[in-house]
Formats: structure tokens, C-alpha cells, sequence
């Protein structure tokens, strides 16, 4: 009777080991599951609307993605992310004329990334080079043009001269205009006066109306 109990007890003991020896694989075969499942999830790219996402592998691009959801291959790939469609763009500076007053110019630029692939390969930013770029262009259109020759330039809003130039100068960037034009000039009327604002419609005065001296 003790010698039966004794075998029972036996077999109790290698049954638990047994179901020990099995538990522990599975539960690493969950937790190695669960770990790739969060590997492939934080592939996936949500792309929006208003962007490309540039994709590079290893660091080497290797296509261009458009809006939806887009896999990644976890640890080889990266995305950058850029911006699609066209952006309005205020830029103030200052400018001299070819009879040398000095204005205050506002123009737009309607800009936006061209080139995908170059413009997330850009070390500098693109938009900030691209109005640097402008205002350069700008300064040089201005200076061949007398001051009373501004509301006619101001007036004609597709010079195409004018964003050929610019779009020659910011190809590296991948960035390309669709339009350039000056808005608004302010031009001091003397020394010790306020600024007067120049329009495409005419000359208007910003600053407070003066007495005439009696």
C-alpha cells in the first residue's frame, strides 16, 4: 500500500513538470508574438491629404507616397514628410529704386514643393531659402524701375519673367513658384514724414494728415 502511494506520488510530480516544461515556451511564444506584432504596427504611415512622404531604405530613397495609410519596413525604412499643393507666402523688404528712394516693399508668393525627393533632401530649409530667393529678385526688379513706374508693376500680377527667374533660382530646393507679385509699397515722403503706402491704385497716406503752413 505505502509502495503504490509512493508511485502515485511519482507520477503526480512528473506530470507537473511535464506542464511546466510546456507553459514556458508558450508564453515566450507569446510574448515574441506580441513583439512583432508592435514591430509591423509602427510600420504604418498615416499620409494626410496636404503631404508626400519621401521614402528612404538605408538611407537611399527609394520612392515617393501619397495620401492614405502606407507600410514602412521597420528599422530599414524612414519617411520625411513634405507638404503638397501651393502656399501663400507675405514677404516684407526693402528695396531701392532706379532714382534711389528707398521703399518698403510687401509682395506674395504662391510657392510650393515641386520636387518631392529634392526638397526632403534639402540641409537648409527650402521655403526660408526660396524667400530669400524672392526678395533678392525682387530687390533687382525693383532697382530697374524709377519710382513712378511701381503701380503699373504693382498692377501686373503675372509677371512671368519675374517667377521664371525666381523658379530658375530655387530649383535646388525643389521648390517652385506660381506667382509673384508685389502688393503694396511704402515710400517715405520726406525724411521727418511718416511712410505713404503705394498701392496698385495709387499712392495713400498711413500716417496722420498735417496743417498746411498758413
Amino acid at each position: 500500500m505505502v509502495e503504490g502511494e509512493h508511485t502515485g506520488g511519482v507520477r503526480e510530480v512528473a506530470v507537473g513538470q511535464e506542464s511546466d516544461f510546456l507553459t514556458a515556451p508558450l508564453a515566450s511564444l507569446i510574448v515574441l508574438g506580441l513583439l512583432v506584432a508592435v514591430v509591423v504596427l509602427s510600420g504604418f504611415r498615416k499620409v494626410e491629404a496636404s503631404e508626400h512622404l519621401v521614402v528612404r531604405r538605408f538611407g537611399r530613397t527609394i520612392g515617393v507616397r501619397g495620401p492614405g495609410l502606407r507600410f514602412l519596413l521597420p528599422f530599414a525604412d524612414t519617411g520625411a514628410r513634405v507638404p503638397a499643393g501651393v502656399q501663400p507666402y507675405d514677404i516684407w523688404l526693402r528695396a531701392t529704386t532706379r532714382d534711389g528712394v528707398s521703399v518698403r516693399v510687401k509682395a506674395l508668393a504662391m510657392m510650393g514643393a515641386d520636387d518631392p525627393v529634392t526638397y526632403a533632401s534639402a540641409t537648409d530649409s527650402p521655403s526660408s531659402a526660396a524667400q530669400a530667393i524672392i526678395e533678392v529678385a525682387l530687390r533687382d526688379v525693383i532697382a530697374d524701375r524709377d519710382l513712378a513706374d511701381l503701380p503699373s508693376l504693382m498692377a501686373n500680377r503675372d509677371d512671368a519673367d519675374l517667377v521664371r527667374r525666381v523658379n530658375e533660382a530655387v530649383r535646388p530646393w525643389g521648390v517652385a513658384a506660381d506667382l509673384v507679385s508685389i502688393t503694396d509699397a511704402m515710400v517715405p515722403v520726406r525724411a521727418d514724414l511718416p511712410l505713404c503706402g503705394c498701392g496698385a491704385d495709387g499712392v495713400r497716406s498711413t500716417g496722420p494728415r498735417r496743417a498746411a503752413p498758413r
